[in-house]
């Protein structure tokens, strides 16, 4: 990161340095706000090094993580603590209601989670899959979204997304 800062990231409006926090475990990010206030003024005081965004990611109880999760008999507890931290102003801004995931094939996905689940598009419901070439853009308004239990890790508490926290 000093050489990024070196290089001018994080310094030069051009060439912006953004940060992204996961947590490692089996809980919610703290307020993003407050987390890249900390980072910055630490990150600075140790190490003179400066960016210009943190954004918070939940850890979805997906792929490695899940595999963490069960391992160590924690899914169960965890998918509680999402559901119990579920929050509705987090809805509107959910990438899926305005983003998709487009794999290396052209498969398309709601999210780049159900993507990673191969939750992957079908023709009306049906068995035959949809492909980026397939997609009219005027039909995607108001399509129903693939949602599953992964979906909570977005709507816990402030919200996540590749951009952040929501709220």
């Amino acid at each position: 990161m000093q050489l990024l800062n070196w290089l001018g990231y994080g310094t030069d409006p051009e060439l912006p340095l953004h940060l992204v926090y996961n947590p490692v475990g089996a809980f919610l990010p703290p307020p993003q706000v407050e987390l890249e206030t900390d980072y910055k003024r630490e990150l600075k005081k140790h190490f003179g090094i400066v960016f210009n965004n943190l954004y918070t990611i939940t850890n979805l109880p997906i792929g490695r993580f899940a595999s963490y999760l069960r391992h160590n008999n924690k899914l169960e507890e965890y998918m509680e603590l999402l559901i119990r931290a579920f929050n509705p102003a987090t809805i509107e801004g959910l990438m899926c209601r305005n983003t998709i995931s487009v794999g290396w094939r052209g498969e398309v996905y709601d999210c780049d989670f159900n993507q990673q689940l191969r939750m992957q598009w079908f023709r009306n419901g049906e068995s035959e899959r949809l492909f980026l070439w397939d997609i009219d853009p005027g039909s995607l308004e108001g399509r129903e979204i693939m949602t599953g239990n992964h979906c909570f890790g977005c709507t816990a508490g402030a919200g996540s997304s590749c951009g952040g926290a929501i709220v």
